[in-house]
């Protein structure tokens, strides 16, 4: 249980628990199995980060990678979410803040102190302790069933809603409250103090859920396997189940590349506790990669999942590598090592590559074995042409890999070779696997990270004075000595006792400046010290009040959204503002565009006039030759001057 949830039990149950929980550590550290059960991300809608165990940093979410104990995940506004655990469902709307406490075999515990989240619990837990713990309360489930649960960390209050099943809520002191079908509460504090009211519900959350359930109660797949094989659900839309006189059921990828090969497409990553992990790329590379065998029927390659009764055991990646262990890998030529991998078939034995008890290898294998046991002097897929896959050995753990970084070598050169559950080769310099950073982080980490950015510019800030009173220093002691210089050369040529007084002044000044200058030099350094002090303690002081501040950061996330708010308004103003100065521009380009006309106008009533001045002296001198202007035809008009009269000699 988490330390909310302990401290809410009594003395007497919490040093009994403190037994059980002692007894389970020592059983658990004697057997050093990892745990035969993780959570997936089987749907998305919007953005969803993701942060790994032991980290700060957050990243997209990866379907397809593993979710244990300490991972934790946020859903963006407008975002959704689907997790399962086995056959749990966890549903998450949007800016919904969940941690996997406690995930293995026997508990499954999730913490969330902000967001609205619906569990549904399909089987019998059998033993099993499914727990969700907020900020208030540690609610228990008891019954399979639906339940929603929402926490609102500004308010101080949680609201639990049963649907179906029974759940027990759990405060301080020993305090508890059971809750059955169609029920509801809403507490304040930490000791079920009941208040009136529930959370505004907007019913695109149930809708959504309602539309989850649906597709989940209609899966083909289900029929073929356990519903506590995590992933099953991608197999009906990316494949078809036929039945083989050997393997019996048989689930077919479609749409494959005809050289396509199990664990072939994706990335090795280190996922603790288990190491070396297999990550596929496909959508529906979960299940037939972590449970089951695959097998070759015909010109096909198909997915073998076992027994569909009982509970199975997740494993990292059910292959063997050619040539691992002391071989260390493959000779690809040049000199280079590689290393080469293939899908185990049915009824195969896998080796994990980590330390395990007898008893978890014989529970991983029990689940895979089908209607025959397979031989134990030869792999049936090392022989397999196009099989085995190799990589070279510097790109093996680094990332994603394509087609064009596999290594092509004759199938005969596997066909023999040695096996061995490891590749050969070191894999503590390997990456999660973790993908892009995340572009939204939860209010608190995105918080943290802008103050740690405010931090590292106040140091470089620091830095760039410093540097700038060294140079104002050097600058000072320069001209002191050009200073010495010129007292001296003006002693050697003057001389006498009033040089020597004048230089004993100066001598004095230049001591008493000097004198001044490290003393507020010293007053400098001390005061950065005591800044840097004071910084060192702020931030010790933000790191250890970051989760008692969580309420004041969400105060500061909606006055963020409020200044967002403002300045969407500002901008929209801004944008008014624009166009309104459009318009003006516009407006004034159109009176420019008038005006130049009525210059345009001006101009040509000007000639107009010019020319009936130029028509009217044409007339004038035409009277006082006498020669009478000669008649232009109607409708027609001349603008030449020269051919409104005719001379004399053109007669």
């Amino acid at each position: 249980m988490s330390q909310p949830a302990l401290s809410m039990l009594s003395a007497p149950r919490r040093w009994l628990l403190g037994l059980a929980l002692l007894c389970v550590g020592l059983a658990a550290s004697a057997q050093q199995d990892p745990p035969g059960r993780v959570a997936r991300l089987n749907f998305q809608q919007g953005t969803v980060s993701f942060a790994p165990a032991g980290e700060d940093s957050w990243y997209d979410a990866q379907p397809n990678r593993p979710i244990t104990t300490g991972d934790r995940l946020w859903t963006d506004r407008n975002a959704r979410a689907e997790l399962y655990i086995g056959s749990a469902a966890l549903r998450l709307d949007g800016q919904t803040h969940v941690e996997f406490s406690e995930l293995d075999d026997d508990t499954a515990r999730i913490t969330s102190n902000q967001g609205n989240l619906q569990l549904r619990v399909r089987d019998e837990l059998a033993g099993q302790r499914v727990e969700v713990d907020t900020g208030n309360l540690a609610v228990v489930i008891d019954e399979p069933g639906e339940y929603r649960i929402a926490s609102d960390p500004a308010a101080g209050t949680t609201w639990v809603a049963v649907a179906s099943g029974r759940v027990t809520l759990y405060g301080d002191n020993g305090q508890s409250q059971s809750l059955g079908a169609r029920q509801q509460l809403t507490v304040s504090g930490r000791d079920l103090s009941a208040v009136g009211g529930a959370p505004q519900q907007t019913g695109g959350f149930e809708a959504w859920v309602a539309e989850r359930n649906r597709l989940e109660d209609q899966s083909v797949s289900a029929r073929y396997v356990s519903r506590e094989v995590v992933g099953y659900q991608q197999l009906d839309n990316y494949g078809d189940w036929q039945s083989d006189a050997t393997y019996g059921d048989v689930w077919f990828p479609r749409n494959v590349d005809a050289d396509w090969a199990p664990y072939r497409d994706g990335q090795w990553v280190n996922v603790a506790p288990w190491g070396l992990t297999w990550v596929d790329a496909a959508p529906w590379g979960f299940a037939p990669f972590h449970y089951g065998r695959w097998a070759r029927v015909g010109p096909r390659w198909g997915w073998v999942p076992g027994r569909p009764n009982g509970r199975p055991v997740y494993s990292p990646a059910l292959v063997g590598f050619v040539g691992g262990g002391a071989n260390a890998g493959v000779q690809i030529g040049n000199g280079r090592n590689g290393v080469g991998w293939f899908p185990l078939a049915p009824g195969e034995q896998w080796r994990p590559g980590y330390h395990a008890s007898q008893r978890y290898v014989d529970q991983v294998n029990r689940m895979a074995i089908y209607n025959r046991q397979a031989r134990n002097d030869f792999y049936a897929n090392q022989q397999m042409p196009g099989a085995v896959t190799v990589l070279p050995a510097d790109r093996f753990g680094r990332g994603s890999f394509g087609r064009r970084d596999l290594v092509r070598l004759p199938d005969d050169r596997f066909s023999r070779g040695p096996v061995a559950p490891t590749p050969g080769i070191a894999i503590n310099g390997f990456g999660g696997g973790f993908g892009r950073p995340a572009a939204v982080m939860p209010p608190a980490a995105a918080l943290m990270a802008r103050q740690q950015q405010q931090v590292q510019f106040q140091q470089a800030q620091q830095q760039q004075l410093m540097q700038q009173r060294a140079a104002q220093a050097a600058q000072i002691q320069q001209q002191q000595q050009l200073q010495q210089q010129q007292q001296m050369e003006w002693q050697r040529q003057q001389g006498g006792r009033q040089q020597q007084e004048w230089r004993a002044q100066q001598d004095w000044r230049q001591r008493g400046e000097q004198e001044r200058w490290q003393q507020q030099q010293q007053q400098q350094l001390q005061v950065q010290q005591q800044q840097a002090l004071r910084q060192q303690q702020e931030m010790q002081q933000r790191a250890a009040q970051a989760q008692a501040q969580q309420q004041q950061q969400l105060l500061q996330q909606q006055q963020m959204q409020q200044m967002q708010l403002q300045q969407q308004r500002a901008a929209q103003q801004q944008a008014l503002a624009q166009q309104q100065m459009l318009r003006q521009q516009q407006e004034m380009q159109l009176r420019a565009a008038q005006a130049q006309q009525q210059v345009q106008a001006q101009q040509q009533a000007q000639q107009n006039a010019m020319r009936q001045a130029q028509e009217a002296q044409l007339r004038a001198l035409q009277q006082q030759r006498g020669i009478a202007p000669q008649p232009q035809p109607q409708g027609q008009r001349s603008d030449d001057p020269r051919k409104l009269w005719t001379s004399p000699d053109s007669r």
